[in-house]
């Protein structure tokens, strides 16, 4: 079973007439980065909460928002009336000193740490643990979508290489007919150059050979249906973190049909391959959002 890596999870619930919310959004990168917007009253517990997100979430650019919502957040909203004033006198005096024209400082002083405080309360441990259900309920969300997501990504990849590995036997097809048409071409380079020479005929078909087994596409044929092979069993594995085994298998696969294409020498082959790189090509998209 395989998980995609964007995914979208929430949890909500109330304590003591807060209204907490959780959000858990996940896009695909190719290493964890956790990004944590909470209150002021959660501050001291950040790290607790990525240890919870990394956990869960395991792997992906992952934004985590937990906000209060409503007017029932009023309670922890605090103004420092006597620091304000201390503030406004002082950069009043300063910008009066220095000539500055109608600077705003009221607002400048608004945004000073500790003038204005809202939900700067440590929570209690009763109301942490009521913000950790909610941080699982949020996490098993995003695995649900994620689980969802998945499914249909199978779907995708394991067509696109069942595509790949019928292609193989649409090749062999043309093999016999290549051999001939390569067997004449020397024929007659041989015939051009050396028109007042006798050709020996026994040593023109050890050249054939030699060559014909230069292009012989067999060992690349069974790898890359192997590869297919092995490419699915982990598709459909019990693990849930197979994206960059699946990643290191496609480049295998990518390494046979490019020695196939190079191989080929024949137009009929050549378009079933650059069918499989197509296909190769959608498969390696669609591993970026693999888990």
């Amino acid at each position: 079973m395989i998980l995609s890596m964007t995914g979208y999870g929430r949890g909500n619930g109330t304590y003591n007439n807060k209204a907490y919310v959780v959000e858990v959004k996940s896009l695909n990168s190719k290493n964890t980065d956790i990004r944590v917007k909470i209150p002021a009253n959660l501050s001291d517990k950040e790290f607790s909460i990525r240890k919870m997100v990394q956990d869960g979430a395991l792997r992906g650019r992952i934004e985590v928002i937990i906000g209060i919502e409503g007017e029932s957040s009023n309670g922890d909203f605090t103004f420092n009336a006597a620091l304000f004033k201390t503030y406004y006198e002082e950069l009043s005096k300063i910008t009066a000193e220095m000539g500055i024209e109608r600077p705003d400082i009221f607002a400048a002083v608004m945004r000073i740490p500790a003038v204005v405080n809202s939900g700067g309360s440590i929570v209690s441990e009763e109301e942490w643990e009521a913000v950790q259900a909610l941080i699982e309920k949020a996490l098993k969300g995003l695995e649900s979508f994620r689980i969802d997501e998945g499914f249909v990504l199978a779907q995708d990849l394991g067509a696109r290489v069942a595509n790949i590995k019928d292609s193989i036997p649409k090749i062999a097809v043309y093999e016999q007919a290549r051999a001939e048409k390569l067997k004449e071409k020397l024929k007659k380079n041989f015939e051009d150059f050396f028109v007042s020479e006798k050709v020996d005929q026994n040593r023109f078909e050890q050249e054939v050979l030699y060559y014909l087994e230069r292009i012989d596409i067999t060992e690349e044929k069974v790898r890359l249906a192997q590869h297919c092979e092995y490419f699915m069993s982990q598709l459909n594995s019990s693990d849930t973190q197979v994206g960059k085994i699946l990643n290191f298998i496609s480049q295998e696969m990518g390494r046979e049909i490019n020695t196939l294409g190079s191989k080929a020498q024949d137009s009929d082959m050549q378009q079933i391959v650059v069918f499989m790189k197509d296909e190769l090509e959608k498969i390696k998209e669609q591993l970026a959002n693999i888990l």
